[in-house]
């Protein structure tokens, strides 16, 4: 899905996902926002709709992020739209992290995209968000191999 023709198909937001998001990251801030991406493939890409936003019950929720199991077992059996998660990285870029890419063996194959903000605190801005499609490819092993690989990122103005 992520790949056509060698180009890395975009994904798309609605403005009012985009402002769900960043409410929500500044409301947890300085801790980590989780939730999940609500949406279905569209042509040219996939488009998300719906932020659920989720309480995150980590250890740590400075540094890592556990969506509360109540809330993550109702999403993942009463909604059939779920396509992708996200996440929040308060104090640095939001580019994967290494707990980031060994936290993708928990999630399964409906999840396709991985969204990660950060807050730009300092200016009032908009979140920065990335975008990455879950790449789930065999190894030579035959087990597969899962990775993320980076989308363009469009807010759809309607």
């Amino acid at each position: 899905m992520a790949a056509f023709q060698g180009n890395v198909q975009p994904i798309r937001l609605k403005y009012s996902v985009q402002q769900a998001l960043g409410k929500h990251l500044l409301s947890c801030y300085p801790q980590e926002a989780c939730g999940v991406l609500l949406g279905a493939a569209a042509a040219g890409g996939m488009l998300i709709d719906t932020y659920v936003p989720m309480r995150n019950v980590a250890p740590d929720p400075l540094h890592t992020f556990t969506p509360h199991p109540e809330e993550w077992i109702n999403v993942l059996y009463n909604e059939p739209t779920l396509i992708g998660l996200f996440h929040s990285h308060p104090h640095s870029e939001p580019i994967p992290s290494v707990a980031d890419y060994k936290g993708l063996t928990a999630l399964g194959p409906e999840f396709m995209i991985y969204l990660i903000g950060a807050p730009r605190t300092e200016d009032g801005h908009s979140p920065l968000l990335n975008g990455f499609y879950i790449e789930r490819l065999p190894n030579e092993q035959g087990t597969l191999s899962l990775g993320l690989s980076q989308a363009p990122l469009h807010v759809l103005l309607k």
